[in-house]
């Protein structure tokens, strides 16, 4: 594929993760979607901040609590930085554009299998869903096998991948020890206890080394 339809592509996916995450941002600080129901404090979930502008800040900072935000994020940087430089190289980079490919993968993956089923996410929210938990990991998964770059899943990345998406995990506990608040239900610590919740990360760390394993596998295949 050439650089200039690389470029477009590179540029297509960064405007579409930009996208969700701001209109996220928009809905939380705006409170465009009205409330359905009273927020239940022995939820142990994010919630509870005041209604209007007054409870932007919250609702903004709850909002990066969660993995979805966070593989959002990943992506968009680094399809922008692929954007303004399709020959952009250098070790830390390859693996930065690896750890967004598997946490936008997993994020598609671990919301259809966990979340999918009971969530029913409503006016702007269920457009936002559909942006960064389908739209997104789709077309990134697409523009990685299409445009690439080519030949930049070295074996070691199947490790390195890891890193932030262990420090969100680790964040999400030390944060619900403090504030006795979570951003899934499967993750309440105080609800499930955390010899379930352990069991349940380690479980979600094994299936995402799977994953990788898959990514690497399939550019291997591409390099021959």
């Amino acid at each position: 594929m050439n650089t200039a339809t690389a470029k477009r592509l590179f540029g297509i996916n960064a405007f579409i993760a930009w996208l969700g995450y701001g209109m996220v941002q928009v809905v939380n600080i705006f409170e465009l979607v009205p409330r359905g129901t009273p927020y239940d404090p022995g939820s142990n979930l994010f919630g509870g901040h005041p209604e209007g502008i007054a409870g932007a800040i919250g609702r903004v900072f709850d909002s990066h609590g969660y993995f979805t935000t966070w593989s959002n994020i990943v992506v968009a940087i680094t399809l922008t930085a692929l954007y303004l430089n399709p020959e952009r190289t250098g070790r830390f980079f390859s693996s930065l554009r690896n750890t967004g490919l598997l946490m936008i993968t997993m994020t598609m993956v671990l919301y259809h299998l966990l979340l999918a089923g009971s969530a029913n996410p409503q006016s702007w929210y269920a457009l936002t869903n559909l942006l960064q938990h389908y739209i997104t990991p789709v077309i990134t998964i697409a523009v990685w096998a299409t445009a690439g770059p080519r030949g930049r899943f070295p074996f070691s990345h199947t490790f390195t991948v890891f890193i932030i998406p262990i420090t969100y995990l680790v964040y999400t506990l030390v944060h619900g020890a403090i504030a006795s608040v979570y951003p899934y239900g499967f993750f309440n610590v105080i609800k499930y206890g955390y010899a379930s919740v352990l069991m349940l990360m380690g479980g979600v760390i094994v299936g995402g080394y799977v994953v990788a394993l898959v990514y690497y596998g399939v550019e291997r295949l591409r390099s021959r």
